[in-house]
Order: structure tokens, then sequence, then C-alpha cells
């Protein structure tokens, strides 16, 4: 199945061989990793998650995972994915990541919210969670705009360049997905 989806303004596409050098764009500039982890990811790391993502694709839609890479007017603008965290209770977790220079457009919104309406409609989920590092307030923010209820917030679970974070925990269940909101 094509997992393709396009909205107004954007072209999501799933993730490709040739999307490489991208997604090492974004996984090595400052604004990606300020809030993950210590800092760039290397070339093995991205590799790695890069390859996971293509075989996940494969056992979609029971389980695996999506990277969507996110274009407007044939530009490479950021990334939206999702994976199953756990098969069992069909819960699936989202992510996102833009390249700075086009934040503040609303295509993470309009990308987020688009995949939401996507994977609850075309792959078995019941629940998808986001858990954002606490002090993102961009992502916090963005969890809030596509309809996702905080849920928790857990002290001090990420630690980046020797300094503890806590993490905030969001989730919409299927039931109360509104794609009209």
């Amino acid at each position: 199945m094509n997992h393709t989806i396009k909205t107004n303004r954007l072209d999501l596409q799933p993730l490709n061989e040739s999307d490489f050098d991208f997604v090492q764009k974004l996984r090595t500039r400052p604004e990606y990793f300020k809030y993950e982890n210590d800092g760039a990811y290397n070339d093995d790391e991205i590799t790695k998650q890069f390859n996971e993502f293509l075989e996940g694709a494969k056992n979609l839609p029971n389980k695996g995972s999506i990277q969507w890479i996110i274009k407007s007017n044939d530009v490479k603008v950021g990334e939206v994915h999702l994976w199953c965290n756990w098969e069992k209770t069909h819960e699936w977790e989202i992510g996102w990541h833009f390249l700075l220079e086009h934040w503040g457009k609303g295509y993470a919104t309009e990308a987020a919210k688009t995949v939401l309406q996507y994977a609850f409609a075309n792959f078995r989920i019941n629940r998808i969670m986001a858990c954002p590092n606490a002090e993102n307030a961009r992502s916090t923010a963005l969890c809030e705009r596509i309809g996702m209820i905080k849920e928790g917030h857990v002290r001090e679970v990420r630690l980046i360049n020797g300094v503890y974070y806590d993490e905030a925990i969001y989730g919409i269940l299927k039931r109360e997905f509104n794609p009209a909101k």
C-alpha cells in the first residue's frame, strides 16, 4: 500500500532510500538535538534509525513504523514519524522534526494532524502518544494543537549534556480524534 498523503500545502511521502541525505541533515542540526540528546547523531546512528524505519514500514498496518518526509512546493521541510510501541494494546508513538527555516509556518501542525487522521483510518491503532522533553515548549504546544491531551509528567528521565530533564506525556485515543478541530 502506498502511504503517500497530500494536504492543500504539503506532500507527505514515505521515507525511501533517496531521503538519507535529508534525514542526515535533520539529525545533525542543533535545533534537532537540543531537547533530545547530547549532540548530533553520528553516521552509524543515523543509518541504523533510517534502516529501521525502512524495515518497519514493511510491517504496516498492524505493527512496525513509518516516517514521512514533508515537502512544501517540492522542498523538503521536515519529517513526521510513527511507530508501534505496543502491538497488543495498539499503542503507537508520534514524533516530528522540521528544519528551523520552516518553523512558524504551520507545517508541523498540518503534517502531524494529517498523520493522526491517516494513521487512525489506515493502521491498527487505538492510542497515539508523544513524549516530548517538557522544556520543549514548541513540541508540547504542537501536541495540544493537534488534539492530544497531557496525561502526565515524568521527572528527570532525559539526561542531556549532564543535565536531567523532565518528559511530558501526551496521548489521544482513536475515539477522541476529531479531524475537523
